[in-house]
């Protein structure tokens, strides 16, 4: 199985994944990013954190990158 990182960025800093997650594709990896900014945002609702302005990156385990998801409360549709 192919291993997806997920880095945490706001264009000008960017949180590395340096363990990533083994998952079965791409459509996976953007389901599993989705499911992390949609939990990310939801901290941000108990003031844990303000994540205005960031998404999680999803790359490969070649460096490619996926899909970048915005770090905002999503519909859990």
């Amino acid at each position: 199985m192919p291993r997806y990182y997920f880095n945490l960025t706001d264009r000008a800093h960017t949180v590395a994944d340096g363990e990533g997650l083994e998952l079965a594709g791409d459509a996976a990896a953007r389901e599993e990013a989705r499911l992390f900014a949609r939990d990310l945002a939801e901290r941000k609702v108990m003031n844990e954190r303000d994540w205005n302005g960031w998404a999680v990156a999803v790359a490969d385990d070649q460096g490619r990158h996926i899909d970048s998801v915005p770090i905002a409360k999503l519909d859990s549709a």
